[in-house]
């Protein structure tokens, strides 16, 4: 009695295109999959995260991340410990302690938010990781951006104290100088890293977009996101340092704008942070169904939030910097700050 082979099921049998023996592969569908959960669209390795349509891996990039924060934050805390500690309080000072503050605040909900991002490591959660990836992206670019700036600031402060300083002896002509120089120069690398967080933040974003559309065809809007972006955000960059720089060569006083700028920047930098923490705790407790296929609506929330509620803040940081001065027309806390303390004699330094 002949005893044929026991028949191997169809979804996991295939055939060698040289022998045509059947061969068994080494995996079935799961229920999961048969089930049509997650399918095509949202394929993704439990054990380093990388998702179709990119591949970088949120998760394995989420520890290194929130690692950075961190570290951020905790040279902004040592600066705010700095300025507290001073004995004398300038207009300089203040204004370095409020960016200090959001940005810290801003990195530290950030790193905490790329932990939680660095647990998630449920099976078909592409959609879902990389929402709270972006979201924590964002974050980081705005904490960034701030910590610069808060730099400038404290160069500010440093320059003033020096200009003041009688105790010693007025400083050299050439050390106000080079000190000048070299807050020109720390200015225009404030906008280079924020033109870089810009592009950064973009790229995230496009990579989004194909994890979130994987197998269902990209929006015929989403090729178009990241030049759009960086193209806008750097026309409103070239603008507000164009309105800067008129104003200063008009002699306007621009105390009253920095200081609205300052405060329109502290209260976009703390909300968008705020914010962005509350959306990725929400997310994380939303079930994964709800991300198979990510809802269209969501996706697009999602993006307008973390490319366009960042750009208002980057933009009044920049504009409330301190007001560039060349050495040789004073850098004196009244010209660059618009803070003109009384005279015990009643003079007036216009002369």
């Amino acid at each position: 009695m002949i005893t044929r082979p026991k028949a191997v099921p169809a979804q996991s049998r295939s055939f060698d295109r040289f022998s045509e023996r059947p061969l068994t592969l080494p995996y079935a569908p799961t229920w999961r999959q048969e089930q049509g959960f997650g399918g095509h669209q949202q394929c993704m390795s439990a054990s380093d995260g990388t998702c179709a349509g990119t591949g970088w891996s949120a998760v394995e990039s989420a520890p290194a991340n929130s690692q950075l924060a961190g570290v951020l934050a905790g040279f902004v805390f040592a600066g705010i410990v700095m300025i507290i500690t001073e004995r004398r309080a300038s207009g300089a000072r203040i204004a370095a302690l409020r960016v200090l503050i959001s940005a810290f605040i801003a990195l530290a909900l950030d790193s905490y938010a790329f932990s939680l991002l660095n647990g998630d490591v449920a099976e078909n959660a592409c959609a879902r990781i990389w929402t709270e990836s972006l979201i924590a992206s964002g974050m980081l670019a705005v904490g960034a951006v701030a910590v610069m700036a808060s730099i400038s600031w404290l160069l500010s402060a440093y320059i003033e104290t020096q200009s003041g300083e009688a105790e010693t002896g007025p400083p050299s002509a050439q050390s106000i100088a080079g000190l000048a120089t070299l807050e020109r120069l720390l200015r225009r690398i404030v906008y280079g890293v924020t033109v870089m967080t810009v592009v950064l933040l973009s790229t995230v974003a496009n990579d989004y977009v194909n994890v979130a559309f994987a197998g269902r065809g990209k929006p015929w809007w989403g090729p178009s996101i990241s030049p759009l972006y960086v193209l806008s955000a750097s026309l409103g960059m070239v603008g507000i340092t164009w309105w800067r720089q008129r104003r200063t060569e008009e002699r306007s006083p621009t105390d009253c704008s920095s200081r609205n700028a300052l405060s329109a920047a502290f209260a976009a930098v703390i909300s968008y942070a705020l914010c962005g923490t509350t959306a990725i705790g929400i997310i994380t407790s939303t079930p994964i169904r709800f991300w198979n296929p990510a809802p269209n609506f969501l996706v697009i929330v999602t993006i307008s939030f973390v490319l366009v509620v960042p750009v208002p803040a980057m933009l009044a940081l920049i504009y409330a910097m301190p007001n560039p001065r060349s050495s040789d027309e004073g850098n004196d806390p009244v010209s660059r700050h618009g803070d003109a303390p009384p005279d015990s004699d009643g003079s007036s330094n216009s002369g």
